[in-house]
């Protein structure tokens, strides 16, 4: 059964590698994504044979690759020379930026809040911050759950095209 996966992704290796290389976006990732596909193959191969092993393999590249970029998305790469600028410094240059693009994120989905009617942002706002049911706002606001409903949406909408524009 092993050998039966090894196999498939050393015959179809380039095309295992592309599909390593649309997710990670570099050759050398890609390769680390297919030897950690191959060191799982190894040491944990399913019970039984896959019906159709070449899906099963791209399966576990894909998944591979996804793994890797969550991995690697921790890690902040820096401009700096060497790591004693890094050090000196106490912090990277990117913990500035982030923080002021999630003050504007923050900014315009309460731009976009307060932009809306005072009932729909309070639904919104009771709903998922206090976490009230959508059926206790309706029977307060003498309304159908639907249409609480529907306000919640239109109000996330709000939130989520200020995101888009920001």
């Amino acid at each position: 059964m092993r050998e039966a996966l090894i196999h498939e992704l050393i015959s179809r290796r380039k095309l295992h590698l592309c599909t390593a290389l649309k997710f990670v976006h570099s050759i050398d990732a890609a390769e680390d994504v297919l030897q950690n596909t191959a060191l799982k193959c190894l040491s944990g191969p399913p019970q039984t044979l896959p019906e159709q092993p070449g899906r099963y393999v791209t399966r576990m590249v894909r998944n591979a690759a996804v793994d890797y970029l969550r991995k690697n998305r921790k890690e902040i790469a820096t401009p700096f020379e060497d790591e004693s600028q890094l050090a000196t410094a106490g912090t990277t240059p990117l913990c500035g930026q982030t923080c002021l693009e999630r003050r504007q994120e923050l900014m315009s989905v309460a731009n976009a809040l307060s932009a809306l009617p005072q009932r729909k942002r309070d639904a919104f706002l009771r709903h998922r911050l206090s976490e009230v049911p959508q059926k206790q706002i309706a029977e307060e606001l003498n309304v159908s759950r639907t249409l609480v409903n529907f306000m919640i949406k239109e109000v996330q909408n709000s939130c989520a095209d200020a995101l888009a524009v920001n």
